[in-house]
């Protein structure tokens, strides 16, 4: 297995100090959030070389409220500004040297169709045309990044945090309408303890088709700290054969994700987070061997 952490878990701390972090820890690479005005291509370039340690991939930081991050809004100008967003991206990921582009179909933080329609009827008619618009979005996407030989692994969110795409049945639908050969799965191992009921068979429907995985413990904490069981994820991945790349996604113990990694009474869970995951994930991926 391959192992490394997304920077969005570290706010923003300047970049050097994560590479430094993540250099000292023993991963193999640094998953950036696609903050583009955060970092430039030439910074992350000099750090990658400097450390050793490469770009594997690059997440869409799809959040709902940032202006033009929607690619399922029935808003066409916010669509084409999404879609922008993710061609900036993409432009970004291939000059870092990343092969993955991490996405969700429909934003973070929002979990009803635009408008928040009342009733069977109006939710139903209104989610399938979200999805329709996600499908084509992802389907241009995807296109643009085939011609950089660039993957997307699309990620199903839990229900609390998004509401089109959650599950990999969904997952496995959505990326058959797009129909697109670069379009892949990343799953996340903190989403599927809420909604899939056997993570392992989650994981074995993937298949082939999982690329990359996203990793915390049930209670979004380092691996070790809840109670996923992750001898039974990693011989799951073991079995499809997986050899994309493990990316921890480790937040303090605080009900707000977002405002947790600003907390300065959990700064220093940024190491401890960082040197036990890799430690217990490494652990028993030598006992499966």
């Amino acid at each position: 297995m391959r192992y490394a952490i997304n920077n969005w878990v570290y706010n923003d701390e300047p970049l050097r100090d994560t590479f430094a972090r993540l250099s000292r820890c023993g991963y193999d690479g640094v998953e950036l959030k696609g903050a583009l005005d955060l970092y430039s291509a030439a910074e992350v370039k000099s750090l990658v070389k400097e450390f050793g340690l490469p770009v594997p991939s690059v997440l869409g930081w799809n959040i709902h409220l940032i202006p033009g991050r929607d690619l399922a809004t029935p808003d066409e100008a916010e669509r084409h500004a999404a879609l922008k967003y993710g061609q900036d991206c993409l432009d970004f990921a291939d000059q870092v040297g990343a092969r993955v582009f991490v996405v969700i179909p429909a934003p973070a933080n929002r979990t009803t169709p635009v408008g928040n329609p009342q009733g069977e009827r109006a939710w139903m008619d209104a989610a399938r045309r979200e999805w329709e618009l996600a499908v084509e979005s992802i389907r241009q996407t995807a296109r643009y990044a085939a011609k950089y030989g660039i993957q997307l692994a699309v990620e199903p969110i839990n229900r609390y945090e998004t509401y089109l795409v959650t599950t990999v049945e969904d997952v496995l639908c959505f990326n058959a309408d797009v129909n697109e050969p670069n379009v892949k799965i990343n799953l996340d191992c903190f989403h599927m303890n809420i909604d899939e009921a056997d993570p392992v068979e989650a994981i074995h429907k993937a298949g082939k088709d999982l690329i990359h995985m996203h990793v915390a413990d049930s209670n979004r904490a380092a691996p070790g700290r809840g109670h996923t069981d992750f001898r039974s994820i990693m011989a799951a991945l073991m079995d499809v054969g997986f050899s994309g790349t493990m990316t921890l996604e480790p937040v303090p113990p605080y009900p707000n994700a977002g405002i947790a990694i600003q907390m300065q009474a959990y700064l220093p869970l940024r190491d401890v987070f960082a040197e036990e995951s890799i430690r217990y994930l490494k652990e028993i991926e030598a006992s499966l061997a």
